[in-house]
């Protein structure tokens, strides 16, 4: 297979790994409820994608920067779900 392919897919996988919860963030926004999501879920999440950056920086350094960029969106989106729970938490 092709390398630039190859490289082409691996980005376009990293861009939704990263963004994969932002659908989430905009329902619970329109709903201003977060009734169904584990917190649980979101910090096991948070801390595997944390882990995971480390282990990729311990092993590789910023050679992997679009994996960085992947973990840091993924991350701040889980951050701002969980923050979120605590500001729907009544309803």
């Amino acid at each position: 297979m092709d390398e630039s392919l190859i490289y082409t897919l691996g980005m376009i996988g990293n861009l939704l790994f990263g963004v994969k919860s932002f659908p989430q963030i905009v329902t619970c926004y329109k709903q201003k409820s977060t009734s169904g999501i584990s917190k649980w879920m979101l910090l096991l999440d948070f801390g595997g994608n944390t882990l995971c950056a480390a282990f990729i920086y311990g092993t590789t350094g910023f050679t992997l920067w679009p994996q960085f960029v992947n973990y840091f969106c993924a991350t701040l989106f889980l951050l701002i779900l969980f923050i979120m729970t605590f500001l729907y938490r009544n309803n």
